[in-house]
């Protein structure tokens, strides 16, 4: 592999190119366009609900279309600047939104969107000083449980009951208490992670293999049910559960990424108590900024990076394993077995 003015000739990246099947692969970048920037990475991390369930075929709206190239969350170094780039130069430690790869371009070209006129620039942060490239990582996922979080108008003291304790889910707790809520319930399978939950400020967690959760939330809240629920698992199996724990009037935010489909009764579970379902997608949050809502998704990216070096965001005991990157395709398999032993995975590209 070899880095010129000219661009980057045998560069490494992660590609899927089947159910259980990933390799790295070589490709080769050309020199950077005028609003280009080229961006050699440090670490990337591994979005586990996405990527993972990319890993094994499943999208979520329908099987996967191989080959798959994954990853959204990069850091790394720049190294060369497009001619009209001002905004960073050489050497600055950046976030960007790219895949698991050695190298990568971004445009900070505002670029046609079809009838919706201009686009932003591609995402492109400069890392506050004080963080590591691995806190630094979190800046995409963090924005995820960001958005997820605004869209749920958290208020002072209002329950929140988070569903699973993934990367996602673990970030979604610790906004939910930042936003006001109390108590801020954690839910998930694996005992570890829920000890973790509870080293990040969770009031109360329920370990769903061995408790009734719906017991269990109606003796925490004195029978009333939660006022908010964040779906952040990546099954609708417990779906149901979260309409049926919400008190009269509650809000359930679609955090994760559900693929697949789940039977509710709409009058039961959903119509007799008032109760609210959100969306929440975070490619969603807008890209421009408007009076009436500012948050945009670099917003909210730069805020993850702030309140994590602030030491407002835990995310340190978040991850787990630190893997050289050509040990990608191994880590993904490991995942794929179940969620036990691990949390956050990032990957290594300086090893």
């Amino acid at each position: 592999m070899s880095a010129r003015s000219g661009g980057v000739r045998g560069a490494r990246r992660l590609v899927f190119t089947g159910p259980g099947r990933g390799e790295m692969e070589r490709f080769d970048l050309p020199a950077p366009a005028p609003h280009q920037v080229l961006v050699r990475a440090t670490r990337t991390l591994i979005s586990a609900g996405t990527e993972v369930k990319g890993f094994q075929g499943i999208a979520p709206s329908g099987p996967s279309r191989f080959p798959v190239r994954p990853g959204y969350s990069f850091v790394g170094i720049v190294e060369q600047v497009g001619a009209a780039v001002t905004a960073v130069q050489p050497g600055d430690r950046v976030a960007t939104q790219k895949g698991h790869a050695s190298h990568a371009l971004v445009d900070l070209s505002d670029q046609p969107a079809g009838k919706t006129g201009q686009r932003a620039p591609e995402y492109l942060q400069v890392v506050p000083a004080g963080l590591t490239d691995e806190q630094a990582t979190f800046a995409v996922l963090g924005s995820v449980a960001m958005h997820g979080v605004r869209k749920a108008a958290i208020a002072l003291d209002e329950s929140v009951v988070v569903m699973g304790q993934g990367v996602v889910g673990q970030l979604t707790l610790q906004l939910a208490r930042l936003a006001g809520g109390r108590p801020v319930i954690g839910v998930d399978l694996v005992e570890e992670r829920l000890t973790t939950a509870r080293a990040n400020g969770a009031d109360a967690v329920i370990n769903a293999a061995t408790e009734d959760v719906i017991a269990a939330v109606e003796r925490i809240t004195a029978g009333r049910g939660v006022d908010v629920g964040c779906e952040c698992t990546n099954t609708p199996r417990t779906f149901p559960t979260l309409l049926r724990i919400a008190g009269v009037g509650g809000r359930i935010v679609i955090v994760g990424s559900l693929p697949g489909t789940v039977e509710i009764s709409l009058f039961d579970e959903l119509q007799r108590k008032e109760l609210t379902v959100i969306g929440a997608f975070q490619p969603s949050a807008p890209l421009l900024p408007h009076h009436t809502f500012p948050w945009t998704q670099s917003r909210n990216r730069l805020g993850i990076l702030e309140l994590i070096a602030a030491g407002r965001l835990k995310v340190d005991n978040l991850i787990t394993d630190v893997a050289p990157a050509a040990e990608a395709p191994a880590a993904f398999a490991r995942m794929a077995r179940g969620p036990a032993e691990w949390l956050g995975v990032i990957l290594d590209w300086e090893r």
